[in-house]
Order: structure tokens, then C-alpha cells, then sequence
């Protein structure tokens, strides 16, 4: 997961904490800092321009990555939801509530470190990450929403109840149970899925699918989502 979410997650779970502070001034040495560029700038590891091509072991190495960076995920969200609770119990000075923001902030620095080690330690590139992270992502999220509207039950009922109507009203029934026919034949082929990422690297995720919903529903829970 990109370092950035930690950020946006940490800018929702303190917005409306902090008191209006004047804008920070960067000095010399943090202009110099932020033109330099860093090692292998050139390479954008988001460029989803072209395709890519998932491999087992790095479809293998992206699952155990998943597993390492998920106890970090699940700190991270905890240590955010104290900070918020401190901010809205006693919000003190600005200048208090900007070391705490800090606080928080160096957190999430520590467990963007702790995601680059254990890249590294599987083999994968930042670019691998992002680019299996988006299609495990697609797959993922598609079953889960499946699972929880059940889909293939209401297509089910549906059906049972246009078999008891009469013609004219079985007829205007219809349309929506194609509605439903459509909407299931997509969730379970993955159809819009596999034309963004193609047959083959979706396939592959399949193969997975129960250890990839694990993590996924384990990531919901550790944001205060609902997992089922």
C-alpha cells in the first residue's frame, strides 16, 4: 500500500482537531531537500501505462508481504485512533496539538519503513507492490461486495417470484431480473476486471482468493470497517 494513504488516513482521523496555525516557511536547507531528486526518480513505480505480468512467485511473495505489513496496518490504525481521542479530550495549545500531530505523523513515517523492509525481504519491487496491490485490489474487493449483497439469492428470488405472476406482470418483472442476471455474471466472471488487467494475472489471483479475502477483510477491521 502506497505511503501516501497513511497520510490521507491520518488527516482524516485528526481533521477538525487542530486549531488554525500559521503556515510553516520551509528554510534552506528543506528547499535544497525537497528539488533534490531521490535514487531512481525516473521511474515512476505508478505507471500503470503498460501491461504487467503476474508471476506465482510474485503473486507468492505479494501474499507473505500482505501478511508482514498487516500487524503494522492494524498499529497504525490504533495508534491514529488515540491521537484523535487525546485531540478531542484535551486539545490544548496549537502548538501542543501540533507535537501530537507530529507524534502521529513519525508513526506513520516508522510503518512506511517497516513496508519497504519487508518489500524488500520478499524480492518485490515498489512498482511490483503497487501493481499487484491494484489488481488483488479489483478482484478482491468485487467477490467481497458479491458475498455481501448475495446476489445469486436475490436473482434466485426474483426468479421464483416472476414464475408466480401473471404474463403482463412477469413481463415487467423481467428487465430488472436481467439487471440482476448482468450484475452476477459480472461480480462471479470478473468481466470489467479482467478487461483492466487480463485473463491470465486474474486467474492467478483466484488461486488465492481465500488468503488475499482474509487480509483484505482483516484490513477493514483494523480501519473500523465491516468485514463479513
Amino acid at each position: 500500500m502506497r505511503k501516501v494513504l497513511w497520510v490521507v488516513v491520518a488527516a482524516g482521523l485528526l481533521s477538525g482537531c487542530k486549531k488554525e496555525e500559521p503556515a510553516a516557511t520551509a528554510g534552506p536547507r528543506q528547499e535544497a531537500e525537497a528539488g533534490r531528486e531521490a535514487p531512481g526518480a525516473g521511474a515512476d513505480p505508478f505507471d500503470d501505462s503498460k501491461p504487467y505480468v503476474l508471476t506465482r512467485e510474485k503473486l507468492d511473495a505479494y501474499v507473505s508481504y500482505q501478511r508482514t505489513v498487516q500487524s503494522a496496518y492494524a498499529s497504525v490504525a490504533r495508534d491514529l485512533q488515540a491521537a484523535r481521542a487525546r485531540f478531542q479530550e484535551a486539545p490544548g495549545t496549537p502548538a501542543q496539538g501540533q507535537g501530537r500531530l507530529s507524534e502521529s505523523m513519525k508513526a506513520i513515517e516508522s510503518k512506511a519503513e517497516l513496508e519497504d523492509k519487508a518489500r524488500r525481504d520478499v524480492g518485490l519491487s515498489e512498482q511490483d507492490v503497487n501493481r499487484i496491490g491494484s489488481l488483488v485490489t479489483d478482484v478482491i474487493t468485487q467477490r467481497h461486495m458479491a458475498a455481501m449483497l448475495d446476489l445469486s439469492g436475490e436473482l434466485q428470488k426474483l426468479e421464483q417470484m416472476q414464475a408466480r405472476l401473471k404474463p403482463e406482470q412477469a413481463a415487467e418483472l423481467a428487465p430488472q431480473i436481467d439487471a440482476m442476471r448482468l450484475r452476477l455474471q459480472e461480480t462471479e466472471k470478473l468481466s470489467s476486471v479482467r478487461k483492466i488487467h487480463g485473463d491470465a494475472n486474474v486467474d492467478l489471483v483466484l488461486t488465492r482468493e481465500q488468503e488475499l479475502m482474509n487480509n483484505y477483510q482483516d484490513m477493514l477491521r483494523s480501519f473500523g470497517g465491516r468485514a463479513q
